[in-house]
């Protein structure tokens, strides 16, 4: 069976499907207008909006015969997603073209999981301690700026209360109470993210407990809906600074449609959820995604033969342009092995930084290591700064222009495919902020030493 995101114009019934997270209102429609012959829809999953998606109105039909341009024309709305399962690509093109008139486009929905790996085998370098000190946090913290009511949500496999306390949050398993998780890969995650911003309000975004596969899998149609929750937090429920950690990504691009193909979403920004992305950083969200873990020296046994090294190993969402991805270091400034390589499958000048990453912390492994742990790490310096600049005064393109400015170039040549513009550095970030700015630097490929 084939797993699609099916995008449809914008109804009342899907509307009310959305307000109510309930695929009730819309069954009927569903049903009767969209389902055709080798199509199931999965009633488990309930219409989602998708803000920024075209809101398509009817044009006549050129007289020559159809053509999707002509059938329709873009305007900036909203329309709403379902997901559902195909027998072939046949029952896709029945769908698409039997349907056109009610969908607007489909698209892959790959599996995606976190990024956790083992470095190699080897042991923790350092402590949170030495991030904390390496991060230049101190000065932040003697100002009292400790992300203190700036809320991050950690979208991942879901935060154990006991260790971390949770605000909030949001699961596609109905039955999953926000902070009722194992101490597993989000506790360690949110731990990360409190290393510079201790007083943060921690949102526990469960997406990787989906309850339609294994524990740590989820598919791209339970991200979106996570980011359209949160989109509604951040525009009508709560507004306020949001802070976004998502350290989870697609290993493999099997899964995906081959790229060029509209359903692709590695890279296509065109992808519902790549639109969805663009719209909460809109709205002023901060949104972080780690690089991955396919680098060229240590990839994770996981990603595909295809998927790993420079240019082939940053896919999708994680390598949009509107968030700040981030690769991973030891606190000894040396490029782990396993972090991903740009060029990036949508914006190609990925990494944006570097952070942290492989270090002994929150005790829930060994060591908290992949670029999983490196994520949260930058993610909680921007929750720290937001303390004092909300998006108002700062919106998010010019605080990810300003950690980039101020981060540390390890061998001082610019930009490069591993460690983007270097380490984030809060200090600096923080003195930039309060001080003059200094001129963006430009960007141009080095070598880095790397630690395989």
């Amino acid at each position: 069976m084939l797993r699609r995101i099916v995008v449809l114009r914008e109804q009342k019934v899907l509307e009310e499907g959305w307000r109510d997270k309930s695929f009730e209102p819309a069954q009927s429609m569903l049903e009767k207008e969209i389902q055709v012959r080798g199509v199931q829809i999965d009633e488990d999953y309930h219409p989602v909006s998708i803000p920024g998606q075209p809101a398509m109105k009817k044009k006549p039909v050129a007289a020559e015969g159809f053509r999707y341009d002509d059938m329709f024309s873009a305007e900036a709305g909203t329309a709403y997603g379902v997901r559902v399962e195909a027998t072939d690509e046949d029952a896709i093109y029945r769908l698409r073209r039997d349907r056109r008139e009610e969908v607007i486009g489909v698209y892959a929905d790959p599996a995606i999981s976190v990024f956790p790996t083992p470095y190699c085998g080897r042991a923790a370098l350092g402590n949170s301690t030495d991030v904390f000190n390496k991060l230049g946090v101190r000065a932040l913290h003697k100002e009292n700026i400790t992300g203190k009511k700036v809320r991050i949500a950690i979208v991942d496999t879901g935060v154990n209360h006991s260790t971390i306390p949770v605000a909030g949050g949001w699961s596609p398993d109905v039955n999953y109470v926000p902070g009722t998780a194992p101490r597993d890969h989000g506790t360690m995650v949110a731990f990360d993210a409190k290393i510079a911003a201790p007083e943060a309000l921690i949102y526990d975004y469960a997406l990787l407990r989906s309850s339609y596969n294994n524990v740590w899998t989820a598919f791209l149609s339970d991200a979106i809906t996570a980011f359209a929750d949160l989109i509604a937090l951040i525009t009508s429920r709560a507004p306020g600074p949001l802070v976004v950690n998502n350290s989870w990504g697609m290993y493999n691009r099997a899964e995906d449609a081959p790229v060029g193909s509209p359903e692709n979403y590695s890279a296509n920004i065109d992808h519902p959820f790549n639109q969805i992305v663009r719209s909460l950083v809109s709205a002023g969200a901060d949104v972080f995604f780690a690089a991955g873990n396919c680098g060229a020296h240590c990839p994770d046994p996981r990603c595909g033969e295809k998927d790993r090294g420079p240019g082939a190993s940053i896919h999708g969402a994680n390598s949009h342009p509107d968030v700040i991805t981030v690769a991973a270091v030891t606190v000894t400034d040396r490029c782990l092995g396993y972090s991903s390589q740009g060029p990036g499958g949508l914006e190609p000048q990925k990494p944006d930084l570097a952070a942290y990453s492989h270090f002994a912390g929150s005790a829930v492994y060994p060591a908290d290591f992949g670029t999983s742990a490196a994520c949260p790490v930058a993610a909680g310096v921007a929750a720290a700064l937001r303390q004092k600049f909300s998006p108002r005064r700062l919106a998010p393109v010019q605080l990810k222009a300003t950690l980039q400015r101020t981060a540390t170039d390890l061998e001082g040549d610019g930009w490069d495919y591993d460690l983007g513009y270097g380490v984030i550095n809060a200090a600096a970030a923080w003195k930039s902020l309060n001080g003059p700015i200094s001129k963006r630097p430009d960007g141009r490929a080095s070598k880095r030493r790397t630690v395989s």
